[in-house]
Parts: C-alpha cells; structure tokens; sequence
C-alpha cells in the first residue's frame, strides 16, 4: 500500500499578501499614533497655552509617529508572512477558527 500523498499548501499571491500586510500595518499605526497623541492632546487642553509647548507640537512627531510606524511596520511584515506560508482565518471545514460549533 503507498503511503497517502502530502499536500503541501501552495503559497498565496504576493500581490494579495502585501496588500493586507499594508492595510494592517496602516491600521496597526494609526492606532498606536492615537494611543500616545490622545493623551498628550488631553493633558495639554487643561493648560493655558498647553498646545502650543513644544513637548506637545514635536514631542508627537519624535515619539508618536516613530512607534505608530514601527508598530505598523511589524505587524504588516508579520501578517504577510504570516498569511504567505499558508495561514489562514478559516479552517478546512468552513467555520472560524474560533467557534464551538
């Protein structure tokens, strides 16, 4: 008897991959940008001239924007390589991966 053939997964388009590994990677940044600016946008609202401190105007551009894309930069790369070896969000059967049907 022979033993039952392997199927490999085929690998999914690059095209397709690095179109959602972006559209995460944007999400992912835009998301952490607003954490840490939020924050300082509040705090600074309470002070007279708040906004207008230089630790509000470049401290968002010298430490929000860096860890917004470097968060982005991460999660886009991991997703796509993520989804280019085979991963996927359903499971053979048709379900989520997560549910007790």
């Amino acid at each position: 008897m022979a033993p039952p053939a392997t199927t490999e997964p085929t690998p999914r388009s690059l095209g397709r991959c690095v179109a959602l590994g972006i559209g995460i990677g944007v999400g992912a940044a835009a998301i952490c940008f607003f954490l840490i600016a939020i924050p300082f946008y509040t705090l600074a609202s309470f002070e007279p001239n708040g906004i207008d401190r230089p630790i509000v105007r470049t401290g968002l551009f010298r430490v929000a924007l860096p860890v917004g894309l470097l968060v982005g930069l991460a999660s886009g790369v991991a997703s796509t390589l993520w989804l280019r070896r085979g991963g996927a969000w359903t499971v053979s059967d048709g379900s989520d991966r997560y549910s007790n049907r």
